[in-house]
């Protein structure tokens, strides 16, 4: 039987955002051929350029206050929720989303989370969602069911929720799995997108079926696949024509999920050389980053993380704390 370093995972995953998120927040905003106009090896760029890398933002933060909520209820229990996000604003938010901020704001004023989700399908929701994949990986009824009403605090629009319902699908699969055996495709990709499967919400079968494409193109490059999919399911006004044939990450959900999943998917050679491409897609790099270096944090576990990327992440020694408090309120309701 495969031994499984819970803790492990569990402190992969929380870093693996932050360090994503962080490797990708000065790249936000820009085209991949920009990007990759500025070096010839990402690493050189990143040692000589170390002040440009100095904070991540409100994707992990709101990463940290989920984790929060879960650790102070044993699991889900709204007020936590709503009380760690509101919170989140006297941080202060560093380059927050529109459908967070301003959702997030009206539950400061009280008003309540039904009136106060933005309906937004913007990605706010996949890149802070990691933390219940951890939790509830050992309960995927209640995973499926807390993701969505996490999800609807701030973002009523079903394509947030669709995302962030297959990104904690995937974290809780990707933790039972081990670097040294490969993933099988097949079953990854029926088991992320089986929650949101024949569904009557016509977005999360739209979602399946992108996800579907990914799958069949696996075997093309990551220029070619983020081209493919950076603007996935993105309509009109809110598709960029500017960008058409070009590799920048929309951050509508299903979009930038896609894009996630598919460079996480083409990069299994190392965690190192995953975030690297994940932080470099362009367009809304830091959350491709984020919720990208989430899997592959589950995937490879903290072990499996170079202690220079480690040590990039502002105060990387508190989400190694919050990364044991939550694997700690695991074990005692999982055992």
């Amino acid at each position: 039987m495969r031994f499984i370093d819970y803790l492990d995972k569990f402190s992969g995953t929380l870093l693996g955002v932050s360090i994503g998120d962080t490797l990708g927040h000065p790249f936000e905003g820009m085209i991949r051929e920009e990007i990759y106009a500025k070096f010839t090896i990402f690493e050189d760029y990143l040692n000589k350029h170390k002040h440009l890398f100095n904070t991540y933002t409100d994707d992990t933060q709101l990463t940290i206050h989920t984790t929060q909520a879960l650790i102070q209820g044993s699991g889900f229990n709204l007020d936590n929720f709503i009380r760690e996000y509101i919170a989140w604003l006297d941080d202060p938010p560093i380059g927050p989303g529109f459908g967070c901020i301003s959702s997030i704001k009206k539950l400061r004023y009280g008003i309540p989370w039904e009136n106060a989700a933005s309906n937004s399908g913007g990605n706010g929701t996949a890149m802070r969602i990691s933390p219940l994949g951890l939790f509830y990986c050992k309960d995927i009824t209640n995973l499926c069911d807390t993701v969505l009403k996490t999800s609807q605090l701030t973002h009523s629009h079903p394509a947030a929720s669709a995302g962030a319902i297959v990104i904690a699908r995937a974290i809780a699969y990707l933790i039972e799995l081990t670097p040294e055996t490969s993933i099988p495709i097949d079953r990854f990709f029926t088991t992320i997108t089986s929650p949101i499967l024949d569904s009557n919400e016509p977005i999360w079968n739209e979602l399946v079926e992108i996800l579907d494409k990914v799958k069949q193109n696996l075997n093309i490059p990551i220029e070619a696949g983020l081209i493919k999919f950076s603007q996935a399911g993105v309509r009109s006004p809110y598709f960029i024509e500017q960008y058409l044939g070009k590799a920048f990450v929309h951050p509508y959900t299903l979009s930038t999920v896609a894009c996630a999943i598919f460079i996480f998917l083409k990069s299994l050679s190392s965690f190192k050389d995953c975030l690297y491409s994940l932080a470099t897609a362009g367009g809304d790099s830091d959350t491709v980053g984020a919720i990208g270096g989430g899997l592959a944090g589950a995937y490879f576990g903290l072990k499996n993380i170079p202690e220079d990327l480690v040590k990039i992440v502002k105060g990387s020694k508190r989400i190694l704390k919050l990364s044991s408090d939550l694997y700690n309120k695991f074990k005692e309701r999982y055992g």
